[in-house]
């Protein structure tokens, strides 16, 4: 069947990883029937489609990250990972033929959660269960409410929170057994409990994958606007572990835990400028070439990426057992490279198979306690 506004051209007729998911996710359904009515369990489908594999590109992911920390060490602010400690789901309202839209990342692809929508959970946090009772201290960190004359913008800058890695994805289903009630202009029919619940598949991203959130101050010279940075960093720390971000924080989703280990791990990479020739035209970074992007990886990594290691996990999983495995093995191969295949061997199972990683079975425990030998220890 031809897909709406993309008659005559050519649609993918599936998902693949190399995709901007975002774009794919929002403009590409394609389980309609004649009557521009979903198919049965269409919805399930379209939101599965993108939950295979985790979704985002590694590289880019690591150059967006690096960007953003360079900038934020610049303007003297602050930086900290959270992961999430359930599941989590942004932009639901926003519209979608499952019914349920999700917030993507415009060039990325990848789940995020707006600066203005960080601003709004910390403001939250800090009117209701910090310093409430100061309102100017409030007023001077985020700025006034409403359309007064003393309109202005506040001490500290709040940055877009982004995934430091590709994103796994999960569907879940809200079931309202009211739909009847819901539906009509005028309260004339009761919420009874013989309407027949309606199950709704929605999008998610799963637990434990990690965001970096970035706060700066609006003028780095001045003391104050230092301070109240790294007071918004504990307020947002706060409330992003007690009221959550995203919907449906009222039943648990969207709470975030600080992820220490995974902020150490973005400040021992070295900035953005020292891996990557980007200039500056304007204000405004070039978009890195190929060749640019592939001088941000190390041999070893450039190597594995052509294996498939962030396009191809099926196709990476044969490289892995009948190469890099080979290569932990060989006596030939220094120790240094051996540890760092170690290293992104662990990594790519913590993201495209960690339940294995944890609970291995046997043939993927022999693999495993092989790639152990090389990393440090409680690694």
């Amino acid at each position: 069947m031809v897909l709406p506004l993309y008659a005559g051209l050519r649609v993918p007729q599936g998902y693949t990883r190399g995709f901007n998911t975002g774009l794919w996710y929002d403009k590409f359904f394609m389980f309609w029937r004649n009557d521009w009515t979903v198919e049965e369990d269409g919805k399930k489908r379209w939101i599965q489609e993108v939950c295979k594999v985790p979704v985002g590109d590694r590289v880019l992911l690591e150059e967006a990250v690096s960007r953003l920390t360079s900038l934020v060490r610049a303007l003297d602010g602050e930086c900290r990972c959270f992961g999430t400690d359930w599941r989590f789901v942004t932009g639901l309202g926003r519209p979608h033929p499952v019914e349920n839209g999700f917030a993507w990342h415009h060039t990325l692809g990848v789940p995020f959660l707006p600066g203005s929508s960080v601003k709004g959970i910390v403001r939250t946090w800090a009117e209701r269960f910090g310093d409430s009772q100061d309102s100017d201290k409030i007023v001077r960190i985020f700025g006034p409410e409403g359309e007064g004359i003393d309109k202005h913008v506040g001490s500290v800058i709040f940055f877009d929170a982004l995934p430091i890695e590709p994103v796994k994805l999960e569907a879940d289903v809200m079931t309202p057994h009211y739909s009847v009630y819901y539906q009509q202009e005028r309260p004339e029919n009761p919420p009874g409990d013989w309407y027949d619940p309606v199950p709704i598949p929605f999008l998610t991203v799963a637990p434990r994958q990690v965001f970096l959130f970035a706060l700066a101050p609006r003028r780095p010279e001045d003391e104050q606007s230092r301070a109240d940075c790294h007071l918004v960093m504990e307020w947002l720390t706060k409330a992003l572990e007690y009221i959550g971000a995203g919907a449906k924080t009222a039943v648990g989703y969207g709470r975030f835990a600080p992820d220490d280990e995974a902020t150490n791990k973005i400040f021992r990479r070295r900035p953005i400028s020292e891996i990557s020739e980007i200039s500056l035209t304007d204000g405004l970074a070039e978009m890195p070439t190929e060749e640019k992007r592939n001088e941000a990886v190390s041999p070893i990594r450039k190597e594995m990426e052509d294996d498939g290691y962030s396009s191809n996990p099926d196709r990476f999983m044969e490289f892995l057992t009948n190469k890099w495995l080979k290569k932990l093995q060989d006596e030939q191969v220094p120790l240094n490279t051996k540890q760092e295949i170690a290293a992104l061997l662990k990594d790519w199972y913590m993201t495209y198979k960690s339940d294995q990683w944890q609970k291995p079975n046997k043939k993927n425990a022999v693999k495993i306690a092989e790639i152990k030998k090389f990393l440090p220890e409680n690694a």
